[in-house]
């Protein structure tokens, strides 16, 4: 007998030999199966869906479908038996169907346009939501500017810091999170929790998952040249200036005698920085960037000089100078002079007598008593010896000239109360040579002009070594003659000049004398005209590329060291050498530094690459490099965007998943 178990656990018999068939037919018969359900077909109205129709809805979260069944509700309800929510629940309930029918008949479809929508309109509406603080900032700062660098460092730190643009994904996140809930009739609360959440985690993933690809690709060497201008970005964005200042500002060196100041001088700390991480890893380029940069040190000296020399417009020294204009006075007053002895008539000097007599009290009388003369009486009555003994009295011209270049002296030489005494007498013999000769003045004149012109030279010296801007300035802007400007200019630019020349030292940062308070506000005030803001700039320039070189080449060795030993040995037993002898600072570095490296994908090839960019010192070839890397970085930024958008928008509602 052939035993088959029923399912009320009875036992059914059949002769041996018995056909499945025949068995299958009397147990159908036996025991009949309950007909089967067929589901009603979903009522999806006259809804036309397509891949646009999902694309544009998801696009806008869902409203689109939304705003249709309630524009059309309210048209259809006067017109039917229903109310208006009736309507509109019967039309958004068709709209889903329809869209839950046509993601079934064409899942692909359906599944592209849903995640291109919400990648579109989030991306739109990330835009908004990141800068949002920052433009309420900007905002904030024009109206109430008491609180402007508070409000303006919460804006950098949402545009610039990525723990902000953090916080602005997770405002994305929940800001499309809430709206797509809404749009497609889901709980707000939840969606918005978990569009804010995905939000904030969403850029950190996506860092992770792009410092995975840099390694994967830095270990066989691919995509070196991307890398390479993705850190060059990643330097222009850090510094705060865009790639046309940076290039500007390297055409602008160039223009003013700086052709070594190149792009990582250009981009501020960040490129100093990028240089020294470079100079200290592992490399061919580390001799090539410690010799470019030991070079142009060692030339600062030079540089300077020129800069000095062209700013202030005085390509003599103060001693020079000095002796040039002695010389063209010494030959203007030759000429000068004998015109005015040749056209002389005889001179007057009663008055310069009366003004000795006034202060000896005399009345031109010889001494009464026997009583010594003091200081001041003895000089005075040498002054009046030289034009009268008593009887006679001078009048030819080239002896009264004489006598007034000898009361000069003795005015330069004596003490404050014999010069107020001398110099009335020294007037009015000053006045009687005039009297007698027309072209004295002119003679006179030029010849006094030019001594000032002089004398500025030391003036100007003075006021550099020992002057307080104070004083200085003003004593600058009291001479309005271009020659005595001119000559003060030389005389105060020597000693500077002096001190860069005797500064010892290849690396010696010589600029640093030239950058104080009061060089900052007397270089421009003494430069040539239209020569102050391009003298300090090349001043500045000098100590950035001091602090470039003092950053990648200064300092302590240690990381030098650990690079040299990395280069010559694949693998690295000081690290468990520094580990065995509790050096665990040393070991620590190795390891990071080797960890960094890999993370970052940046291989040598990559740091080679980024040396040579940060090296460029040509306008046009930096130019071109920085527009490449800009353009790169904004195609990372675009993508990183894109996949953050990707992670909130599917992962905002429950639909969208």
């Amino acid at each position: 007998m052939i035993e088959i178990e029923l399912p009320d656990g009875s036992v059914a018999q059949f002769p041996d030999g018995t056909t499945d068939e025949a068995i299958k037919g009397a147990l159908s018969k036996a025991f009949p199966q309950p007909a089967q359900q067929t589901a009603a077909p979903k009522d999806v109205g006259n809804q036309p869906i397509d891949a646009s129709t999902v694309y544009v809805d998801d696009m806008l979260f869902g409203l689109p479908g939304k705003a249709a069944a309630g524009v059309n509700a309210l048209i259809r309800a006067p017109f039917t038996d229903k109310s208006i929510g009736e309507e509109y629940d019967t039309l958004r309930g068709q709209y889903q169907n329809a869209r839950e029918k046509y993601a079934e008949e064409h899942p692909i479809a359906n599944t592209a346009a849903s995640i291109g929508g919400a990648i579109h309109g989030g991306a739109a509406l990330s835009a908004g939501t990141g800068n949002l603080i920052a433009r309420g900032a900007d905002a904030l700062t024009r109206a109430a500017p008491s609180v402007a660098p508070a409000i303006n460092g919460v804006g950098n730190f949402v545009r610039n810091r990525f723990a902000g643009r953090m916080l602005a994904d997770a405002a994305g996140g929940a800001t499309q999170g809430a709206l797509s809930a809404f749009g497609h009739d889901e709980n707000i609360g939840t969606s918005t929790g978990i569009g804010a959440a995905v939000g904030g985690l969403a850029r950190p993933v996506v860092a992770g998952l792009g410092s995975v690809a840099n390694m994967a690709g830095g270990l066989i060497g691919a995509g070196n040249n991307g890398r390479a201008q993705a850190a060059i970005a990643e330097a222009i964005m850090r510094s705060g200036r865009s790639a046309d200042d940076v290039a500007d500002n390297l055409a602008r060196a160039a223009q003013d005698g700086q052709p070594e100041y190149m792009l990582a001088d250009a981009l501020g700390n960040s490129g100093q920085r990028m240089l020294t991480g470079v100079a200290r890893s592992p490399g061919d380029m580390r001799q090539t960037i410690s010799e470019t940069l030991q070079r142009r040190q060692a030339g600062q000296g030079r540089r300077l000089q020129n800069a000095l020399v062209e700013g202030f417009g005085a390509p003599q020294t103060a001693r020079q100078t000095e002796d040039a204009l002695t010389a063209l006075r010494q030959a203007e007053a030759g000429q000068n002079y004998t015109a005015a002895r040749q056209a002389a008539g005889a001179v007057d000097p009663s008055g310069a007598i009366q003004a000795a007599d006034d202060f000896l009290g005399t009345g031109g009388s010889l001494p009464l008593t026997n009583i010594a003369d003091d200081s001041i009486e003895s000089q005075v009555r040498r002054a009046r010896g030289y034009l009268t003994d008593g009887e006679n009295v001078l009048t030819d011209f080239n002896a009264a000239f004489r006598a007034k270049r000898e009361i000069d002296s003795m005015i330069e030489n004596g003490n404050n109360s014999v010069r107020s005494q001398l110099i009335p007498i020294r007037n009015q013999l000053d006045q009687a040579l005039e009297n007698a000769s027309d072209p004295y003045r002119t003679a006179r004149d030029t010849f006094r002009r030019q001594s000032q012109d002089i004398e500025a030279a030391d003036v100007g010296r003075n006021a550099a070594m020992r002057g307080r801007v104070e004083d200085t300035i003003p004593e600058f802007q009291g001479y309005v003659r271009p020659e005595q400007q001119a000559s003060f200019r030389a005389g105060y630019v020597d000693p500077y000049i002096a001190d860069i020349q005797k500064a010892a030292g290849p690396m010696t940062n010589k600029a640093r004398p030239l950058i104080s308070d009061a060089t900052a506000q007397e270089f421009p005030a003494f430069a040539a005209p239209g020569q102050g803001q391009r003298l300090m700039d090349r001043i500045g320039r000098e100590q950035t590329m001091f602090e470039t070189a003092n950053a990648a080449l200064g300092g302590s060795k240690t990381a030098d060291n650990l690079a040299d030993i990395m280069d010559n040995q694949s693998f690295d037993p000081s690290m468990i050498g520094a580990l065995a002898s509790g050096n665990f600072k040393g070991a620590a570095l190795q390891g990071i530094a080797k960890a960094v490296n890999n993370v970052q994908g940046r291989n040598q090839a990559t740091r080679d690459m980024i040396a040579r960019m940060l090296l460029q010192s040509e306008p046009t070839q930096a130019r071109a490099t920085l527009s490449q890397a800009v353009r790169r970085g904004e195609r990372l930024s675009q993508t990183q965007q894109a996949l953050v958008n990707a992670l909130i928008g599917p992962g905002a509602t429950a639909y969208s998943r």
